[in-house]
């Protein structure tokens, strides 16, 4: 009875394989960067919340035949009355393997949308973190809807009359997207 368990198990395995295009080998931080060069000001006399801004940005680079190296790069600065009070500055990446008969917009959406969508809460944990041991209260980035984002980009493209020249990404281009 183990034996057909464990044949059903795999089974499943192979199914889910064949099922998604694409399998995320690994994440990772490529780099990270906490600055705190005011935390003095919370324990002053200033009562005003912080202004947080959040740039996030989406790149993709070929790494080699079928496999992709996503990163999403974030940017926090939380600031008091034009003063800093801390910036974060991290680059988060995955390792990717598309399978091969992927190609075009469905490559493009499976690195620029579904891979980022994946990502994101690891990324979110991470900055979280990195902002309760700065000494203020975890920051929890709002979700991003990464679909919307590359439906705009890709409207803008066609507003623009403009080309997406050199945007296959199978090319080893670079694609980027901004969250303002």
């Amino acid at each position: 009875m183990a034996d057909n368990n464990t044949n059903s198990s795999n089974n499943n395995n192979n199914n889910n394989k064949q099922k998604y295009p694409f399998y995320i080998h690994d994440q990772y931080i490529k780099d990270l960067s906490f600055e705190n060069p005011n935390v003095l000001l919370k324990y002053s006399d200033v009562k005003k919340q912080p202004e947080v801004s959040v740039n996030v940005e989406t790149h993709v680079a070929n790494i080699q035949e079928n496999t992709y190296e996503t990163t999403l790069k974030v940017v926090v600065n939380s600031k008091i009355d034009d003063k800093p009070m801390f910036v974060v500055d991290m680059t988060y990446g995955a390792l990717v393997t598309v399978d091969k008969q992927v190609n075009g917009e469905n490559l493009e959406t499976i690195l620029l949308v579904h891979v980022p969508f994946l990502m994101f809460p690891f990324l979110r944990y991470i900055i979280s973190d990195v902002t309760r041991n700065g000494g203020y209260p975890p920051l929890l980035i709002e979700p991003i809807d990464f679909a919307s984002l590359y439906m705009q980009k890709k409207q803008q493209q066609k507003n623009n009359n403009t080309q997406p020249s050199k945007t296959n990404v199978q090319n080893n281009d670079q694609k980027t997207q901004s969250i303002n």
